[in-house]
């Protein structure tokens, strides 16, 4: 692990070597706050996000990884163990890891619902946490000076877009028989399960002129 990092790491922090991805786009104030979320809660230490380009990792999770899939990851979130499964394409609608908005609600509130031999603790705080919207702001901005290229001054309007898409999200749920309000921490930890891999294309969406040019 430590050899590769060493290879990698200085690879992907000049800007010029990440071949773009036109269909890969920022995460969503919603997504972004479920992805900060994940983070706190260490899922990283058993979930990885990244599926290498060998055929039994591509069977079971779907295409493999390309790094401009992870240009607006600050940090990546690629991991190095996978106690549990690998959710680089947990949102990519036609593959094999996709779940929808009710059976990720029902994992997180207990997982041995799903599968009884299922390790991960509950996190049923996520129906009851609220997010707080009042970080989201600072929040856009502080991606905003990474790089990430929210609009100027979209700091202002992201709390409405949160709310609009967490909406989205609890209409699905109801659907489902499940009632949550918007501004409950499931709900964007939900936007961000479903944000992973969501953007993937095929190969020939790839920037071939900024692959080629270094740009």
């Amino acid at each position: 692990f430590i050899g590769g990092a060493v290879e990698i790491i200085p690879m992907i922090f000049i800007k010029s070597n990440i071949p773009t991805i036109d269909a890969v786009t920022p995460y969503t104030p919603l997504e972004l706050e479920g992805r900060d979320i994940y983070v706190k809660e260490g899922c990283y230490t058993c979930h990885s996000q990244v599926i290498r380009p060998f055929r039994w990792e591509t069977d079971r999770y779907g295409e493999y990884s390309k790094i401009g899939e992870f240009v607006y990851d600050h940090p990546y979130q690629w991991g190095s163990r996978r106690t549990g499964r690998d959710l680089a394409r947990t949102g990519y609608v036609s593959g094999p890891m996709y779940k929808n908005a009710a059976w990720h609600y029902n994992h997180f509130m207990d997982p041995r619902k799903l599968n009884d031999q299922s390790i991960m603790p509950n996190y049923a705080w996520f129906a009851k946490k609220d997010i707080n919207l009042d970080l989201i702001p600072n929040k856009i901005r502080a991606m905003q000076t990474l790089g990430v290229p929210y609009p100027e001054g979209y700091d202002q309007l992201a709390v409405d877009d949160l709310i609009k898409q967490a909406e989205q999200i609890v209409a699905d749920l109801l659907n489902s028989g499940i009632e949550i309000e918007p501004t409950k921490q499931m709900v964007a930890m939900i936007a961000y399960m479903h944000k992973m891999g969501g953007d993937i294309e095929p190969a020939s969406t790839l920037n071939n002129d900024s692959h080629e040019n270094g740009k």
